[in-house]
């Protein structure tokens, strides 16, 4: 970085600066599942309605807007150039991706930067973020549907640059030193476990989501024993995962990787967006009445 910039300006191009400016940026631009268009797309119907959904709540989405609006022929411009950015899709079988390429960039940086030489819970949080992302992947073919949904192609570009900079963020925070890490914290004890247990009923989750879907010839509402008042635990765990990592990956004397809490930030807008369409959707399908008392995602609040 040149140093005749002025320091408010080099500190602005700080690569630590810069990641949390994605995160959180992306987080009020767009939103995907993972990261896809966010609250400005959720605000505007015309791009909520052309990029937001995906799989089977496209379906919902298109009956929603009613008869006239699917045969009414578009003049405005803007409506043919948005129309046009919104059939540039691919499968939805492309999650896999995200998952590869998180594996591919944990094990690069790993061998990279000095994992050894970084403190303990730098060093946890890689392996966790490993086996998340060796986890996700399994699951992601063992589980995979036979549906052809598709999701539009900036809500993939933007969950493979997500998994790409959240293996960054991990260590971005910590600078290696010769001596490593030494006896492991009592915070470093709580939490990584905490993380362990997370992801475990994230599984089972998907498990159990599987199973729903491959015992029956048609969509079926889940209660889950362990989650029966919630329709998305999943992302329940998806966030907490990402939480968890921000108070373990955190070098002394710090409290928080400010880093990982932006790119929770982004996970927990994005997952809450979706979280609101499978509410929507479940309601449309299987009727109000069935789902007014279960919550999205957050237990006993939302």
């Amino acid at each position: 970085m040149p140093s005749s910039l002025p320091d408010s300006v080099r500190w602005l191009l700080e690569p630590v600066i810069l990641l949390r400016a994605f995160y959180l940026a992306a987080a009020a631009l767009v939103t995907s599942q993972p990261p896809s268009p966010i609250l400005a797309i959720q605000l505007l119907h015309p791009l909520r309605n052309r990029f937001l959904v995906y799989g089977s709540r496209e379906a919902i989405s298109a009956s929603s807007s009613g008869p006239q609006a699917a045969t009414e022929k578009r003049s405005s411009t803007v409506d043919q150039l948005l129309d046009s950015l919104a059939s540039l899709r691919v499968p939805h079988g492309y999650f896999t991706h995200f998952y590869l390429v998180s594996c591919l960039s944990t094990v690069a940086w790993g061998s990279t930067i000095g994992l050894s030489n970084m403190c303990q819970g730098v060093q946890l949080a890689w392996l966790l973020m490993m086996l998340q992302g060796i986890r996700r992947l399994l699951e992601s073919y063992a589980y995979m549907s036979s549906s052809k949904s598709t999701m539009w192609i900036g809500h993939w570009v933007l969950g493979v640059l997500f998994y790409l900079t959240v293996n960054v963020a991990i260590w971005i925070e910590d600078v290696p030193d010769s001596e490593g890490s030494q006896k492991p914290s009592f915070r470093v004890m709580l939490v990584a476990p905490a993380i362990l247990i997370s992801q475990a009923l994230q599984h089972s989750y998907h498990a159990y989501l599987y199973r729903l879907r491959t015992s029956h010839s048609t969509y079926q509402l889940p209660c889950h024993p362990l989650f029966p008042s919630l329709l998305c635990p999943h992302y329940t765990c998806e966030i907490l995962i990402y939480l968890l990592m921000a108070f373990l990956a955190v070098p002394t004397p710090k409290q928080v990787n400010w880093t990982l809490l932006c790119a929770t930030a982004l996970v927990a807008v994005n997952l809450g967006v979706t979280a609101s369409g499978t509410k929507v959707w479940y309601e449309q399908r299987f009727g109000a009445d069935k789902v007014r008392s279960r919550r999205r995602m957050i237990p006993w609040l939302w």
